[in-house]
Formats: structure tokens, sequence, C-alpha cells
């Protein structure tokens, strides 16, 4: 399967770059090129498009700006040569951050993570299907887990954690790939922690204590989470 992407930036030689790495990926195939933010906003209103290379710093409109403006966003690769927007990135939810200049290798270490998390997209199960289990991926072997046993998972770099009350178990992984599958007891609180909130024992002010870990809240995600709690609270 092919995997349609779209390169946004306004520096020509990015662009060709970015160009013939595109060309050298199998599984992809370039969708179009723009030049700002602007561009790329009407390109996606009637072109959509799997994976989205994209600059920040542009003129017309900056790739901070267009993510926001976009109800549906790609698979979002951020590719800039300027490191502060890296949390800014994260809290849209982006995939991978690349910091100009970017070699070959590293960029099909991005692909790969987005493709990994399309591929997630298309086999998850159905909801109506109501499945009590899934599978995660170490590095040796294949272990399954029941949702219920869950009660966090914790992003580690380009690993996730899966923390139980009896074991941990690492996975190289995205967090927002198997956020993807997860079912609705599980609550991102921070772009770095998703718990679960069948097993909450306690919240003190921004944190939540399971067992004898606590995990904080962060800003971006607090009101949604407090919003969740209170329809589940009996009085």
């Amino acid at each position: 399967m092919k995997y349609k992407c779209l390169i946004v930036d306004d520096e020509p030689p990015a662009r060709k770059l970015l160009t013939d790495y595109v060309s050298k990926i199998g599984n992809l195939e370039l969708a179009g090129v723009c030049t700002n933010g602007l561009e790329a906003s009407k390109f996606l209103q009637e072109n959509p498009v799997d994976i989205l290379l994209l600059d920040i710093r542009m003129p017309l409109m900056t790739g901070i700006d267009l993510l926001k403006g976009l109800k549906e966003r790609p698979i979002t690769i951020l590719v800039t040569a300027y490191e502060e927007y890296a949390v800014k990135g994260y809290e849209l939810d982006v995939i991978d951050y690349l910091v100009k200049p970017v070699g070959f290798d590293r960029f099909k270490k991005a692909i790969d993570k987005a493709v990994e998390y399309l591929e997630v997209q298309v086999t998850a199960p159905d909801k109506k299907e109501a499945l009590d289990y899934f599978f995660i991926k170490t590095d040796t072997r294949i272990v399954k887990f029941m949702f219920a046993e869950v009660s966090a998972i914790e992003a580690q770099g380009e690993y996730i954690k899966i923390i139980t009350p009896t074991r941990k178990v690492m996975s190289l992984v995205s967090l927002t790939s198997v956020a993807n599958v997860l079912p609705d007891d599980f609550i991102r609180i921070h772009r770095s922690y998703i718990i679960n909130m069948r097993h909450i024992d306690e919240i003190q002010s921004n944190e939540i204590v399971i067992g004898k870990e606590i995990y904080p809240i962060s800003r971006n995600y607090r009101d949604i989470f407090f919003a969740k709690l209170g329809d589940r609270k009996l009085l």
C-alpha cells in the first residue's frame, strides 16, 4: 500500500531534498509540494493526504497555524531548523520532529513511525467488537495484555512503557499510535502519559495517584480530563 504525502516548505533546497527522500521510499507517493501554510491549507481541502512533511517558519501562514486550523490533520512530521518548537509540535500530536539538516536515515525512521501509526489505524479492531485485549510487540516477543489490567502507558523517547500492577513492558511504538486502539476508560493526561481511569486511587490537585505511582496532569489535557471525570462522579 502506498501512502500519499505532502511537502510544505518555503525553501527550495529543502523541498528538493525532501522530494528526493520521498522518491527513495517505496510505499510513499508524493501528492504535492507547497511553499507555505496557506497554499497547503487550500491543497488539503481538495486533496486528502496521509503524511504531512511540514516546515514551521514560513510566510503567510506558519506550519503551527496550519495544523491548528485543520479539522482533520494528516499524520504530521515537522521538519524545521528550529528546535524550540518541539514542545508545541508534540502538543499538536505530531508523530515526529526533525531538525534540519535531516539525513536520509533519520527521515526514513520518521516515515516508518508514521506508517506504523497508519497501519494501526487500518487494522484497529472495530469498537463494536468490544475486544478486551490487545497485543504489543517487544524486541523479542509479542505480549498479550488485557485492557483492564493496564493502569498506565508512559512515553519514553521512541518507546512506550505499558504498566500493570505486576509488570512493565517496553515497546518501540509511539504513544499516539497506541492511543488509537485504547477503549474509553483510557485518557491522555500529559504528552507522556495515558492512564486507565479504572485504576485511579486518588486525584491530588494536578496529579493522579495509581498505587505507588504519581502521574502529572498537564495544563493542555487538564480540562478534557476533568470533564471526563465529571461524567463519572457519583456526587
